[in-house]
This record gives structure tokens, sequence and C-alpha cells, in this order.
């Protein structure tokens, strides 16, 4: 699950979320809102993290 890729990078490497976001270009309310489940993220924003995760390979 992507979710849970994205949080295992943040632990791995220490990013600070605020961090990720800015490298991905999402805002921090809209990360936080989709890891609680309340938000759908676009499928264009789901491929930028999927693509930054694997370029670290995760």
């Amino acid at each position: 699950m992507l979710e849970q890729r994205v949080k295992r990078f943040l632990l791995e490497f220490g990013v600070p979320v605020t961090e990720f976001c800015r490298r991905i270009d999402l805002s921090t309310s809209c990360y936080y809102e989709w890891r609680r489940g309340d938000l759908k993220l676009s499928d264009t924003t789901l491929k930028r993290i999927e693509n930054y995760l694997t370029k670290y390979g995760f």
C-alpha cells in the first residue's frame, strides 16, 4: 500500500513530512487528510508519489 511505503520512507530517512510534501508538490494538509482516509488523491498525484518513492528504492 502506498501509504505504508510513504510512512516507511519517512521513518527510514528521517525526512520531515513538510519536506516530503514540498518535494512531491503536495500540501501538508492534503497529505494528512489522505493518510487519514479523508481525501482521495488524483491519479497524477499518486503517480508522483510512486515515482518519488521508486527513485529511492521504496
